[in-house]
């Protein structure tokens, strides 16, 4: 066997042993026509590689896969693309999505200081709500950090240094007050797509039912139709286009109950009891198996099961035995984080803010607080909700989807997922882990206590601490290394 990484054309083999080529320079267009050419002719890639560099690529995909719609053709050709100062419903709109793989600033690393705020009312009234919020966070992040330095004071033996120790201090008052900042905050992320997702993804978003990710999608596209202009058709964004409307017309009487799920949706999904609701309400996780043989996985897969090491990840087979459907509240920005898992389904919920505040952050900052102080913080915040909620006595008009901006991260929202027991295990003990928000780490412990409950010979190593104190969060950073 022979193996080559090239970035130009070498000689071309006549003998007939097994052979590999990486190829890294080429152009997406000519990348995903050289991999069609396969389903062509046997021939090999130097000989098709010749023949691209010929004619190009142009022709072959607006015939084949534009005009044929040979659709994997454009699963061949990736590229990459960069958004900035987009809110964080927006970036979701991307990233919502199986096939979405990038990256998203995290919010620890933003300078919210110069960070841009969406008003989607563009009015003085819910201009000034978003402000406030951020005007809190500026406000009391120092008095949360001082409260916790006393709560948790420097102890040689338990820290790396003092300055580890002052790490963990300002990431844990971080931890807390991204609760007050606001969805309509802007943020930053990459999207690595092949073009058919980049194609099929942006049509469904010319629909969204958000004007910001409508405009957004369409700057995409249009810089898109620029690049590579041979795998798009150039109809894909035209209001009058008769190829794509009734394609349009579906998507757009769908548009917010697929990009947007409520309470009520969640209740009515799950037909849950009155007093699951209350369950749920309160912090606790409606669970439904009828989806999940849970007997036969067992039955078939106990050796396995048993045997497993840590990081040892469950085969695909396993998710032939169905899923286990989960509901809970949790606040919006772990479920940012959660989110990203998208081996299952995690829709996007309606952010209306029915419950307030996720009780953790409100739990944790009575703790630290003195009395006086939060009575304080916590009447601003009974006060912006309570602004939110009479935006019509400011002379708008309500729009709920459009009110999601002006609520704060740490708002509580109703989420249900959809695991296999690979994805469920998976998510339980990474999630589990001290390096993780601590709101979103009892909801991953509850995951692993449902899978010890019907699996119990799966041999799990999730983090099942209560205590999520730990220096270990502070050190997940990216830092340059000094030059030698």
């Amino acid at each position: 066997m022979t193996a080559q990484n090239t970035a130009a054309t070498p000689q071309t083999r006549t003998d007939n042993e097994t052979r590999v080529f990486v190829m890294h320079d080429l152009h997406p267009e000519d990348c995903a026509m050289l991999q069609a050419l396969y389903s062509r002719s046997p021939a090999s890639v130097l000989t098709h590689l010749d023949k691209v560099k010929e004619v190009g690529a142009g022709k072959f995909m607006s015939r084949f896969y534009v005009g044929y719609g040979h659709a994997s053709i454009g699963d061949c050709g990736v590229t990459t693309v960069f958004v900035e100062n987009v809110s964080m419903l927006a970036c979701k709109a991307i990233q919502d999505n199986p096939m979405y793989s990038g990256q998203e600033a995290s919010t620890r690393y933003l300078d919210f200081s110069a960070q841009p705020m969406i008003d989607p009312y563009e009015h003085p009234y819910t201009t000034s709500i978003l402000n406030t919020w951020m005007s809190m966070y500026h406000q009391w992040l120092p008095v949360v950090t001082e409260a916790l330095k006393k709560a948790h004071p420097f102890e040689a033996g338990e820290y790396k240094s003092e300055k580890s120790w002052l790490n963990t201090v300002e990431v844990r008052a971080f931890d807390i007050m991204r609760a007050f900042l606001p969805v309509g905050t802007t943020t930053l992320f990459s999207w690595t797509t092949n073009l058919r997702q980049a194609r099929e993804r942006l049509m469904l978003l010319k629909s969204h039912p958000l004007p910001e990710v409508q405009d957004m999608a369409r700057s995409i596209y249009t810089q898109m139709l620029e690049m590579y202009p041979h795998s798009f058709s150039g109809e894909e964004f035209a209001d009058d286009s008769a190829r794509y409307a009734d394609r349009d017309a579906f998507n757009k009487a769908q548009a917010v109950k697929d990009n947007f799920q409520s309470m009520e949706e969640i209740v009515s999904r799950f037909d849950m009891t009155a007093d699951e609701i209350h369950t749920m309400e309160n912090g606790g996780v409606v669970l439904r198996t009828q989806s999940m043989d849970v007997d036969g996985l067992n039955r078939n897969e106990k050796a396995t099961m048993a045997a497993r090491p840590r990081g040892g990840v469950l085969s695909r087979r396993f998710a032939a035995y169905g899923n286990y459907n989960m509901a809970f509240m949790m606040d919006f920005g772990s479920y940012r984080d959660l989110q990203r898992h998208r081996n299952g389904i995690c829709p996007l919920p309606l952010i209306d803010g029915q419950l307030g505040m996720y009780s953790w952050y409100m739990d944790e900052l009575k703790r630290i607080l003195t009395p006086a102080d939060f009575t304080a913080l916590f009447k601003q915040t009974q006060e912006q909700f309570e602004k939110i909620r009479h935006l019509e006595q400011s002379g708008l008009k309500a729009d709920r989807l459009k009110t999601q901006y002006l609520f704060p991260m740490g708002v509580a929202v109703p989420v249900s997922l959809s695991y296999s027991l690979p994805q469920l295990v998976y998510v339980g003990e990474l999630r589990s882990g001290k390096t993780v928000h601590p709101s979103l780490r009892p909801l991953a412990q509850e995951m692993l206590n449902v899978v010890a409950h019907f699996h119990p010979s799966l041999k799990l190593y999730g983090d099942m601490d209560a205590d999520s104190w730990s220096e270990k969060r502070a050190d997940q950073t990216i830092t340059e290394k000094p030059a030698e």
